[in-house]
Formats: structure tokens, C-alpha cells, sequence
């Protein structure tokens, strides 16, 4: 009875690791590398159209711009992709910066 129990728990195991892998694949194909343009960038990121230009003004944020030097109405285009990483970066930013002020109060 333990040889058809281990074999039954071996095939739950292996189907639910297939239904992992699937779901892996599927979320890759997903987050392949999408441009945003200015505002789709404001709502990807959950902030105001002045704090984005703010940060491109500061040259905080990864974009690109389209448009001729000295443009008046430049054109902003951001990567999900490296939206993404940025995000991570900002926020391991603010991780590292409330460990450090933690240890000085101790």
C-alpha cells in the first residue's frame, strides 16, 4: 500500500510542478518589454504627471525622448522593463536606508 501511495504523491507533485512551469512561461511571455508613453507611464507607476516630470527633470527615472533638441513639446517613452527595475532599486533604496537609521538608534 506505501508503493501506490508514494506513486500517487510523486504524480501530484509532478503535475502541480508542470502547472508551475506553465505558469512561469506564461508570465514571461507577459512581461516582455512593452514602451509607455508619458501618461501610460503616470498610471503604470500610480503617480501625478508633476512628479514623473519632476523626475525627468532630475534625471531620476530611466526614459527616452523623441523630439528635436530644445523641443518644446518633447516626447517621453519608458520601458516596462526598466520601470521595473527601477522600482526595485527605489525601493531596496528605502529598505537600506531605514536599516541604516535603525542600527544608529540602537
Amino acid at each position: 500500500m506505501d508503493i501506490d501511495l508514494n506513486k500517487i504523491i510523486r504524480s501530484i507533485i509532478a503535475e502541480e510542478v508542470s502547472k508551475a512551469e506553465r505558469r512561469l512561461r506564461e508570465e514571461l511571455q507577459a512581461s516582455t518589454d512593452q514602451d509607455l508613453s508619458f501618461s501610460e507611464a503616470c498610471e503604470y507607476l500610480h503617480m501625478s504627471e508633476y512628479t514623473l516630470r519632476q523626475l525627468i527633470r532630475q534625471k531620476r527615472i530611466p526614459h527616452r525622448v523623441y523630439g528635436s533638441p530644445g523641443s518644446k513639446n518633447p516626447r517621453y517613452l519608458f520601458s516596462r522593463r526598466r520601470l521595473d527595475q527601477w522600482k526595485r532599486e527605489e525601493e531596496e533604496k528605502n529598505y537600506q536606508v531605514g536599516v541604516k537609521s535603525i542600527r544608529t538608534s540602537l
